[in-house]
C-alpha cells in the first residue's frame, strides 16, 4: 500500500508540534498539524502506538485523503465521481499538549466537532474512551490532567461496522465517500468540577443539564434558585419565560439567555442562543407560531466535490442558503445524514426550516428491530442530534433515514415524549399515532394539462419504505416526497471544476462517448434543450402542490445535481450549487415563493373552434392577509395583446389558495398557428403559461407528395422513380423495448448496430427519470431542433420541448418513474388511465450508422449514458426521389389532436415546397434495416 502520495506539500510540514499554554483560559485551539499514521495492517493497538512517536504528518481538521494519504485510485469509478485517494480503515493522529497552570484541579475535555466516524482517545499511556457518531461532535471526557506535558493521541477508524446501509448520504461513495478524518472544531475545553453541561431552551422553561466530578452531592444555584446536583450530575428544571418577537422565515429572531450557576467556589455563565417560535399542525397544515406555512425545499445529499465532506464553517452555509432562498425556497431536507452547527446557526439567521434525518437507510440493511446493536447505535444517534442541535428555531423536522424499513414507530414515539419542540415524520402509517405529518411519494407531472393537484390520483408510494396509503381519515399533513427527478444532459464546462478529492470521470466518459458518436459539437444545445424541459417540469411540479390545499409542502429532488447512483442530472444548479445558466431566480420564483399566482385550465393546446377557459387562483403564505385586484392578459411572444381582464378587489388570505376568478377567451380571429402566453398578476407577483392554439380548417394537402406507412417495395419504388415521399414510421414497429431493471451492466444500454424489427426505442415526451443506470429505462431527454426549419415553418416551436410535443411524443404523465423505480403495478397502471398516458405515440430511430456530420431535423436526445443519435423527424434523398421520415402517429384521433393535425400540415407543406431538398443520400441497406421490421421484411 502506498502510505502517503506525493500529493502532501512541503508546506504543510511547517509549523511546530506542540500546544502552547498560551491559548485562552478555557479553550486551547488544536487546530494546525499533528503527527500521523495509517494502519492499513491494523497494528496500531496491538503494538500500542498511542506509546509511540507517529512518523508522519497531517493538517487537521481535514481528512487523510486531502493530505495525500491513501491509496490512489487506479480506474474511474463508474456512474459517480471518483475519489481519486481512498483509505478505509484506522488512522492514527497525535500532538503534544501544555496543560496551563490555570487549569490546575479543572476537569479537562476533548472536544472533535466531526469525526468518521469512530474515535478512540488516549492521553499518554492511559486509554480515555470510544466515541461513535456521524452526526454530533464527539466529547471525550480526559479528566483532570496535571499542569505541563502530556501527548494526545486520537485513532480514527472509518471502516464499515454499524450497518446502517451503504446508501446512506452519511457514507456513500455516491456523495462525500467514506472519508477518514476529523473536521471542523478542535479543541480542548476546561471546566471547574460542578459545570452546566448542556442547555435545552423550552418555551416554558430550561432544562440544565449540570455535571459534578466532586465525588459527592453538590449544593448549587442555577438563576438564583437552590438545587442538589448528585455525584454523578443531575438535570434540573427553571422557569423561563420570552416575551420577545417569534422566529420565523420573515422574521428570524434570534436571541440569547445567560445561564448562571454557582457551588461554592465554583462560578461560571453559559450563554445559548435560541428562537423563541412554536411549529404545529392544524386541519393538514404546517403552522408557524400560529399562522399556516407551506414548505418549498431543497433536498441536500451531502455533495460537496471539493472536499468530500460538508462545509463547517457559517459563510460557507449562508451561501448555500442564500441561493436556495433566491430561489423562493423556505426549508432544506437533509437526506439520511445531519448537517453541523454551522449549517443550523446559517439557517437561524435566514429564516430557513430543516428536515434533519437519521444516517441510516436500510437498502442493503437490515430493517430497524432487526438488528439489536445496530438498533441502539440508531437510538443513540438519535437522542445526541436531539440535544446538540434541539435549541436551533431551523429544526424544525426529524424523520428516521430515508425510505427505510422496520418499527421507525417507536422512535417517534419516544422522540416526541422527549422533545415536542420538534415534529416527527410518520413511520409506519399516515395517523397521529404514527407522527405529525405524512411524507408520501407524490413525485412526476400528470400531463398536458394544468388543472390537476396533488389530491388527485397520485399515488403514495415511496421506493424502499413502509409508508402506508393515503386514505380520506388522514389528519396530519402531507409533504410531498423526492418530487421531480427528471433528468437533463450534463454541461462539460462544469469538470474542470472538480479540483479537489474528487474527480468528474464520469463527466469525462460521457464526453468522450458523444465524441464517439460525432454529436460533440451538440453538447451545449443538448443541455441547454433538455435542462429547458426539466425546468418546466419543476415548475408544472410546483404548482400542483401549491394548487392542492390544505398541503403540507414540497422537497424537490434536486435543485442540484447528484453525481452519483449512476449520477444523476436532474437540476437548475450544478453541484457547487452554481447556476447552469436554465433559469434565473427571479424567473423561477414567479413560481416558488411565499405568493404565487396560479392556473387550472384543461388544456394548454386548442384549436381555433375552441374557446379558451381557465380558473385562476393564488396561493398566500406571505405573513399577512392582502388586499388587491388581480389582473390576466394573453399576448403573442412579440407582445400583441390577444386578451384581457380583470377581477374586482377581494381578500387574499394567507395559509390557503384563493379563486381569483374565471378567464375565458376566443380565438376563432387567430389565423395561423400561434404560441400564446397567459399571464396572471397582482400584488407585485405575475406567473405565465404557454398555450398553442392551431387553426381548425386546414388547407387541402399539396399534391405532388406520396404518404407512405411503411418502407416497402411501394414505397423504395416510388422514391426510384424520383417522387417526394412523407413517410410515417408507424411507432409499434421496430422499438427495442428497455429491460427494466436496476444497476444492470452496460450491455442492457448499449444499442447494436440497427437491423429489421430492431431499430427504435419508445417515444416518451417526459425525459429520465433521475438516471439511466439506477433505473433502466427509454432514458430520453426531450426534443432538439431547429425552430427556423422550413419543416417546422407552420408548427410554432421553441428549440426544446414544450406541452404542445406532449401529445405528439407520448408517454406524458410520469407513471412511467415509478415502473422504472419499482412499484407495484396497481401504482402506474391506475395512475395511468386517470392521466389519460398514451403509449405508441412515436418512437427514436437510431441513426448512429448516418454520415457524422448527418442531423435529423427534430432530434431526440439521448441519455448522456448511451449517447446515441436519435431521430423522431429525418430526411435522405432516396434514388431519384426525396424522403423525410416522421416517427410519429399524427393521425389516430387526429379531430381531436390539433398538434398533431398542424404538424402533419407542417410536414406535407415542406415536402410540397421548394426548401425540400435534402443534403445526404443515406445508404440503402441502412435505410431497410432502420426503416422495417422484420414481418415486414419477409413480406
Amino acid at each position: 500500500m502506498n502510505n502517503k502520495c506525493i500529493a502532501l506539500t512541503t508546506a504543510l510540514l511547517a509549523g511546530t508540534n506542540t500546544i502552547s499554554s498560551a491559548a485562552t483560559s478555557h479553550t486551547m485551539p488544536l487546530s494546525g498539524q499533528w503527527r500521523f499514521q495509517l494502519d492499513a495492517q491494523n497494528r496500531g493497538l496491538s503494538e500500542a502506538w498511542h506509546t509511540k512517536v507517529l512518523p508522519d504528518l497531517i493538517k487537521l481538521p481535514g481528512s487523510t485523503e486531502q493530505s495525500g494519504y491513501g491509496v490512489k485510485s487506479e480506474a474511474p469509478a463508474i456512474g459517480k465521481l471518483t475519489r481519486i485517494i481512498k483509505y478505509e480503515g484506522r488512522a492514527w493522529y497525535q500532538r503534544d499538549i501544555n496543560i496551563p497552570a490555570s487549569w490546575k484541579g479543572k476537569r479537562v475535555e476533548l472536544f472533535l466537532e466531526r469525526c468518521h466516524w469512530e474515535s478512540t482517545v488516549w492521553v499518554d499511556d492511559r486509554p480515555v474512551d470510544i466515541k461513535n457518531s456521524l452526526s454530533v461532535p464527539h466529547l471525550h471526557e480526559l479528566g483532570v490532567l496535571a499542569p505541563g506535558h502530556h501527548t494526545l493521541t486520537v485513532c480514527i477508524d472509518n471502516t464499515y461496522k454499524i450497518p446502517i446501509g451503504t446508501w446512506s448520504s452519511a457514507i456513500t461513495e455516491d456523495t462525500q465517500g467514506n472519508w477518514n478524518g476529523i473536521i471542523g472544531q478542535i479543541e480542548l475545553r476546561a471546566t471547574n468540577p460542578v459545570w452546566i453541561k448542556s442547555v435545552q431552551v423550552y418555551p416554558d422553561l430550561l432544562k440544565v443539564e449540570v455535571g459534578n466530578q466532586t465525588g459527592q452531592a453538590a449544593d448549587v444555584q442555577i438563576q438564583a434558585q437552590q438545587h442538589v446536583i448528585p455525584a454523578d450530575g443531575g438535570m434540573v428544571d427553571v422557569p423561563f419565560h420570552d416575551h420577545h418577537a417569534a422566529w420565523d422565515e420573515f422574521a428570524p429572531s434570534i436571541r440569547t439567555v445567560d445561564v448562571s450557576l454557582k457551588s461554592g467556589i465554583y462560578s461560571e455563565v453559559k450563554r445559548v442562543s435560541y428562537g423563541r417560535r412554536e411549529i404545529t399542525t392544524k386541519d393538514r397544515q404546517f403552522l408557524m407560531n400560529g399562522r399556516p406555512i407551506f414548505l418549498r425545499g431543497a433536498v441536500d445529499e451531502c455533495v460537496y466535490p471539493l472536499t468530500g465532506y460538508p462545509p463547517m464553517d457559517k459563510a460557507a452555509w449562508l451561501r448555500v442558503l442564500k441561493t436556495c432562498k433566491s430561489y423562493g425556497f423556505n426549508f432544506m431536507r437533509f437526506h439520511s445524514w445531519c448537517p453541523p452547527e454551522a449549517a443550523f446557526e446559517a439557517a437561524d439567521e435566514m429564516g430557513f426550516l430543516y428536515q434533519i434525518e437519521l444516517p441510516l437507510w436500510t437498502m442493503d440493511a437490515p430493517h430497524y428491530g432487526d438488528h439489536p446493536a445496530r438498533d441502539q447505535w440508531i437510538r443513540d444517534e438519535l437522542n445526541l442530534i436531539l440535544e446538540a442541535y434541539g435549541n436551533h428555531p431551523s429544526f424544525g423536522f426529524m424523520a428516521m433515514g430515508n425510505e427505510s424499513a422496520g418499527s421507525l414507530d417507536t422512535l417517534v414515539k419516544e422522540s416526541r415524549q422527549k422533545d415536542p419542540r420538534l415534529l416527527y415524520r410518520c413511520e409506519g402509517g399516515a395517523t397521529e399515532a404514527n407522527g405529525d405529518y405524512f411524507e408520501t411519494g407524490q413525485r412526476g407531472v400528470i400531463g398536458a394539462r394544468t388543472d390537476w393537484d396533488r389530491w388527485s390520483d397520485a399515488p403514495d408510494w415511496i421506493a424502499g419504505g413502509e409508508q402506508k396509503p393515503r386514505s380520506s381519515g388522514v389528519t396530519v399533513p402531507t409533504f410531498a416526497h423526492e418530487v421531480g427527478q427528471w433528468s437533463m444532459y450534463p454541461d462539460f464546462d462544469e469538470i474542470r471544476k472538480y479540483t479537489g478529492t474528487l474527480r468528474a470521470h464520469n463527466f469525462e466518459s460521457y464526453r468522450e462517448m458523444l465524441a464517439q458518436h460525432h454529436m460533440l459539437d451538440q453538447a451545449k444545445a443538448f443541455h441547454q434543450a433538455s435542462g429547458a424541459l426539466s425546468v418546466e417540469l419543476y415548475k408544472d411540479e410546483i404548482e400542483a402542490s401549491l394548487r392542492t390545499w390544505p398541503y403540507g409542502g414540497l422537497q424537490i429532488l434536486e435543485a442540484r445535481d447528484y453525481p452519483g447512483q449512476g449520477t444523476a442530472i436532474v437540476g437548475w444548479l450544478d453541484a457547487f450549487w452554481d447556476s447552469k445558466g436554465l433559469v434565473t431566480p427571479e424567473q423561477f420564483r414567479r413560481f416558488c415563493a411565499p405568493t404565487v399566482c396560479l392556473l387550472r385550465m384543461p388544456k394548454r393546446v386548442l384549436s381555433t373552434d375552441q374557446k379558451f377557459t381557465a380558473t385562476a387562483e393564488i396561493a398566500h403564505y406571505a405573513p399577512k392577509d392582502i388586499r388587491t385586484h388581480a389582473e390576466w392578459t394573453i399576448k403573442r411572444p412579440d407582445g400583441k395583446l390577444i386578451a384581457h381582464g380583470s377581477w374586482p378587489e377581494m381578500l387574499i388570505k394567507t395559509g390557503r389558495v384563493t379563486t381569483l376568478g374565471e378567464i375565458s377567451a376566443s380565438f376563432d380571429s387567430i389565423e395561423s398557428p400561434s404560441r400564446l402566453i397567459v399571464t396572471v398578476r397582482l400584488a407585485g407577483t405575475s406567473n405565465s403559461w404557454n398555450i398553442w392554439v392551431y387553426p381548425k380548417l386546414l388547407p387541402a394537402p399539396p399534391t405532388g407528395v406520396r404518404v407512405a406507412y411503411a418502407y416497402d417495395a411501394a414505397t423504395r419504388q416510388a422514391l426510384a422513380a424520383g417522387e417526394r415521399v412523407l413517410l410515417f414510421s408507424s411507432p409499434r414497429e421496430g422499438v427495442i423495448k428497455p429491460v427494466q431493471a436496476m444497476l444492470g451492466p452496460d450491455s442492457m444500454r448499449r444499442f447494436q448496430p440497427v437491423a429489421p424489427g430492431r431499430n427504435a426505442v419508445p417515444g416518451s415526451f417526459m425525459p429520465t427519470f433521475w438516471n439511466l443506470r439506477l433505473f433502466n429505462q427509454t432514458g430520453t431527454l426531450g426534443i432538439l431542433c431547429n425552430p427556423k426549419h422550413p419543416a417546422l415553418a407552420q408548427f410554432p416551436t421553441e428549440s426544446h420541448s414544450d406541452w404542445q410535443w406532449a401529445d405528439l411524443l407520448g408517454r406524458f404523465s410520469a407513471a412511467d418513474s415509478f415502473r422504472v423505480a419499482g412499484a407495484p403495478p396497481s401504482v402506474y397502471e391506475t395512475w395511468e388511465r386517470g392521466a389519460g398516458d398514451v403509449a405508441n405515440r412515436s418512437k427514436a430511430v437510431i441513426l448512429d450508422e448516418t454520415p457524422p456530420d448527418y442531423r435529423p431535423i427534430a432530434q431526440v436526445i439521448d441519455n448522456y449514458d448511451r449517447n446515441s443519435k436519435l431521430g423522431v423527424i429525418f430526411e435522405t434523398r432516396v434514388g431519384a426521389g426525396q424522403l423525410l421520415v416522421c416517427a410519429m402517429d399524427l393521425e389516430t384521433d387526429a379531430e381531436r389532436r390539433p398538434a398533431a393535425r398542424q404538424l402533419r400540415h407542417s410536414l406535407l407543406a415542406y415536402v410540397a415546397g421548394s426548401d425540400f431538398h435534402p443534403a445526404y443520400r443515406l445508404n440503402e441497406d441502412l435505410l431497410v434495416r432502420m426503416l422495417t421490421d422484420q414481418a415486414a421484411l419477409i413480406e
